[in-house]
């Protein structure tokens, strides 16, 4: 199909036809131009880009958070004979939190 307009020339067309054609045909002729109109509607959202979404500041705020609680945790768990183990298992729970959200956020964004 060519590039969808709606000229005023074919609402001027379509009252033509119905004072020719008279009231019997006025269903009719509403529901082509409505046809029309909601094609050139349909075709100008289909060519028209995407909008970019904002940044997800709940990810943001849950990154951040995550970094400010990791450095006393770090703190606190270095003082333990043998932090090692204790450090990756502190680090291992943020990053499973973190991971989560962001598989929730995909998982949900699939469902919409």
């Amino acid at each position: 199909m060519e590039s969808q307009r709606f000229e005023r020339d074919e609402v001027a067309a379509a009252m033509a036809a119905r004072r020719e054609l008279g009231p019997q045909y006025e269903l009719e002729l509403a529901e082509s131009l409505v046809d029309r109109v909601n094609a050139v509607i349909d075709a100008r959202l289909a060519s028209a880009p995407a909008k970019r979404q904002g940044p997800d500041w709940a990810q943001m705020a849950l990154g951040l958070g995550s970094l400010a609680m990791s450095i006393p945790l770090a703190a606190i768990v270095a003082r333990v004979p043998s932090p090692g183990p204790v450090l990756l298992l502190v680090f291992a729970l943020i990053a499973a939190v973190n991971v989560a959200y962001a598989l929730s956020k995909i998982t949900g964004r699939r469902q919409d």
